[in-house]
């Protein structure tokens, strides 16, 4: 039973009987509103019956979520629990599927025009050298504190931005985060100092794998969520494995066609996500796409507050390794 036929096979309105969800829209299957079962607020939450999904403006932040994510929220378990909970009584036919009509052949998710990576370009490099200059010292000193040494943020082209127009780019002010592969800056996100944390360059590229060239030739590797644990494993034991991170969103699905050719001789993908339920749900999608060679290794909290707590990283992943290479 896999991830689509559960969805497909248990609607969300079985779910939702006795909340007072009222019709806010009739465009596109319809949309229902109300307070939301997990939080109580009043108007936050959303159901669209016609696509199965639902979202609460507070608990899911405004993104929408499917049922195996309510049943999860519902029940405090896991992505991976609630789906098994879900496939219980659940039938698979013996009848011979309809033929489906073929899908057009999709492009691979590309970079952004070459005129937008030149001056994205130029902005990054005026970013990078002012996060020395005095402009950037409360940004540097942010960085320094959690524990990424200036070799790895000169590495990484980390910057900072105090807010200005770079040709016909705004670049917001903050910690300034190129996503360089090959060659091609495919997005440049901003670390802000107020919500949300986190923002693009307009014209950005965000699902794409950054640090990817370190990819190509090792068997192994590991998948984490956010730049900044990609880049303090990096610092840490990058000689020991190379580390990537989708986009620094566990919700970002790795496009195969793009980025697919940078897994294909891995023997082992390790997935370190937050300990949360968006956590969850990116380890089950990595899975669900790459195969049984992606492996969960866990940890209490993010990659970068067990770094900065004391935990040492190197130990930590050479027990990983140790273990999955004795019960392959």
């Amino acid at each position: 039973m896999d991830f689509e036929t559960i969805k497909d096979q248990n609607q969300l309105a079985a779910f939702l009987e006795g909340y007072q969800l009222k019709k806010v829209a009739s465009t596109g299957g319809g949309e229902l509103a109300g307070p939301c079962p997990f939080c109580g607020g009043v108007d936050r939450f959303r159901y669209q019956p016609a696509n199965n999904i639902w979202l609460c403006r507070n608990c899911t932040g405004g993104q929408w979520r499917d049922v195996i994510d309510f049943i999860a929220k519902r029940d405090n378990l896991t992505i991976a629990q609630a789906a098994k909970k879900l496939s219980i009584g659940l039938t698979v036919s013996n009848e011979k599927p309809a033929a489906r009509k073929p899908k057009a052949e999709r492009q691979a998710y590309g970079p952004p025009p070459e005129a937008w990576q030149h001056e994205a370009h130029e902005a990054a490099k005026k970013c990078q050298n002012a996060l020395y200059s005095e402009q950037g010292a409360r940004a540097l000193a942010y960085l320094e504190k959690r524990g990424l040494k200036h070799e790895t943020l000169q590495r990484f082209g980390v910057g900072y931005s105090s807010g200005f127009t770079s040709d016909d780019l705004w670049i917001p002010q903050g910690i300034t985060i190129p996503a360089n592969i090959g060659g091609v800056l495919w997005y440049l996100k901003i670390r802000t100092n107020h919500a949300p944390k986190y923002t693009l360059v307009k014209g950005s590229k965000p699902a794409a794998l950054f640090n990817a060239d370190e990819l190509e030739t090792a068997k192994s590797c590991l998948v984490t969520e956010g730049e900044f644990n990609a880049m303090i494993a990096t610092q840490e034991f990058g000689d020991l494995l190379p580390i990537a991170s989708m986009g620094g969103s566990a919700s970002n699905r790795i496009d195969l066609a793009a980025w697919g050719p940078y897994f294909m001789n891995k023997s082992l993908v390790l997935a370190v996500f937050d300990n949360d339920e968006a956590g969850d749900a990116g380890a089950v999608a990595l899975y669900e796409q790459l195969g049984e060679r992606v492996k969960l290794a866990t940890l209490p909290t993010d990659l970068n507050a067990y770094f900065q707590a004391g935990g040492n990283l190197r130990e930590w992943v050479t027990r990983q390794l140790e273990f999955y290479e004795y019960n392959q």
